[in-house]
C-alpha cells in the first residue's frame, strides 16, 4: 500500500477520481480470483483416480 510520505505517492483530487471504474476494477479482480479458485478445485477433484482392485491370476 502507498503511503503518504512516500516519493511514488501522487494526489488525486476528488473531482478527478472515478468511483465507479474503481469499484468496477475491484469487482472484476474478485471474480477473477473466484474463477481461478474454481479452477484450481476442480483440478484437484479431477486428478483423483480410483483404485482398481487386481484380479490375481488363477494359480497353478
Amino acid at each position: 500500500m502507498i503511503r503518504i510520505t512516500d516519493k511514488s505517492f501522487r494526489y488525486t483530487t476528488s473531482f478527478n477520481t472515478d468511483l465507479g471504474k474503481k469499484f468496477r476494477k475491484i469487482a472484476q479482480e474478485k471474480r477473477a480470483a473466484e474463477a481461478s479458485k474454481k479452477i484450481s478445485e476442480a483440478a484437484v477433484v479431477n486428478c483423483v483416480v480410483p483404485i482398481v482392485a487386481r484380479r490375481s491370476a488363477p494359480k497353478a
